[in-house]
């Protein structure tokens, strides 16, 4: 089974590649999603299906391949020239980079706030000029991206990972999951800085990231007018 859904896209889409809005916590929008107790270790763990979004044709698509970004000097600018209707924008800084979130759709996180689980990341590199480093997606609207302390949080399938950013580029820092056989069966994984993964004992790892995932803030999106 794949430990990502779409994560970092060097690695996965093998692609080169706002303002800032209020946010609510993690925590805050789980609570008010869950109206029933998890019945199993696997509900608990991250394991929702993704929730239909309205008009979600461009929900998880690699936007550098649709947007041209090549006449624009700014953030400004792509969001103002190139950005299509429907589409979300943030600014958001991770690990030290100021960078412009671009979403393919968002949602009302059921606070206001307009949610969105994928990302397509753009900064500026060493010349000034805006370019995409990658982009990541969620497991589904319950849980849609978040950040805290420099650090991006995407639900990945039964598990979570972590981004940053260094020397320009998007960098996983720490993912871990849980993998089910046919028989239900549960193994652990965890790997660290990109490394490949390891199995391990128990839900530490997963445990303690998701309690940092829900310490989190929702990123929130403006979205382009129809």
């Amino acid at each position: 089974m794949k430990k990502m859904v779409l994560a970092l896209m060097c690695s996965v889409l093998l692609v080169g590649c706002g303002k800032a809005g209020n946010v609510e916590t993690v925590e805050e929008n789980v609570a008010a999603k869950q109206t029933e107790e998890a019945t199993s270790a696997e509900d608990d763990s991250l394991t929702e299906e993704p929730e239909a979004v309205e008009d979600d044709s461009l929900i998880g698509a690699d936007l550098s391949q649709i947007l041209d970004i090549s006449d624009c000097d700014t953030f400004t600018q792509i969001v103002d020239k190139v950005l299509e209707p429907g589409m979300g924008y943030t600014n958001e800084k991770i690990g030290d980079t100021d960078a412009l979130l671009v979403c393919g759709g968002a949602y009302d996180n059921m606070d206001g706030n307009m949610a969105a689980i994928d990302s397509t990341i753009y900064i500026y590199d060493k010349d000034g000029v805006p370019t995409c480093i990658g982009s990541v997606s969620s497991n589904g609207t319950a849980y849609p991206l978040a950040a805290k302390d420099g650090i991006l949080y995407v639900a990945i399938y039964h598990g979570i990972s972590t981004y940053t950013i260094t020397d320009g580029e998007l960098l996983e820092t720490e993912a871990a999951w849980t993998e089910y056989d046919e028989d239900g069966n549960e193994t652990y994984y965890y790997s660290k800085d990109g490394g490949d993964a390891t199995q391990v004992d128990s839900l530490d790892d997963q445990t303690a990231l998701e309690e940092k995932y829900y310490d989190a803030s929702i990123l929130n999106f403006d979205v382009i007018a129809e």
